[in-house]
């Protein structure tokens, strides 16, 4: 083995680490987000601070505009997704789920989901095309890396 290199197993061991010790101090710091690439390490945390949403911000592939997925923290952990919303009504009609729909003054369609899903981790692309950014408030952290796409998952931790 050369000076410097971590087998494949060590890397994942030492990533399973960090992420324990990311939600230990999320734990002590209070509930935060925590978005992890898909081998354990922590791309990304936004304090809650007591907010009960977070959104998923990205540049839709089809239609090539802004749209968000709102999410709400449940109470007994995990979360849901409550809506979507984009300047571009067609965006809505790419999810073809029901629910009630309306022009906000802001200029986005908004779709509130009739029967949300929930979540405890969700898997998600980061592509640094589709622009994937985790929002908590005013707080913002993109996911992708520059110049190359990653999966990454997105957890709560108490």
């Amino acid at each position: 083995m050369r000076t410097g290199t971590v087998p494949g197993a060590a890397a994942r061991a030492a990533g399973a680490v960090l992420l324990a010790a990311a939600v230990l101090a999320g734990c002590a710091a209070g509930p935060r987000t925590v978005v992890a690439h898909e081998d354990g390490r922590v791309v990304a945390a936004l304090p809650l601070d007591g907010a009960r949403t977070f959104d998923l911000t990205y540049r839709h592939p089809v239609y090539d505009v802004p749209a968000r997925e709102e999410f709400a923290v449940l109470r007994g952990g995990g979360f849901r997704l409550v809506a979507v919303a984009s300047p571009q009504q067609a965006v809505l009609d790419y999810y073809a789920l029901p629910g009630s729909r309306a022009l906000g003054a802001d200029g986005w369609w908004r779709l509130e989901l009739a029967d949300p899903p929930v979540f405890r981790s969700l898997p998600v692309a980061a592509t640094a095309t589709g622009e994937r950014a985790l929002v908590v408030g005013d707080d913002r952290a993109p996911l992708a890396a520059p110049g190359r796409d990653r999966p990454v998952v997105v957890e709560l931790v108490p």
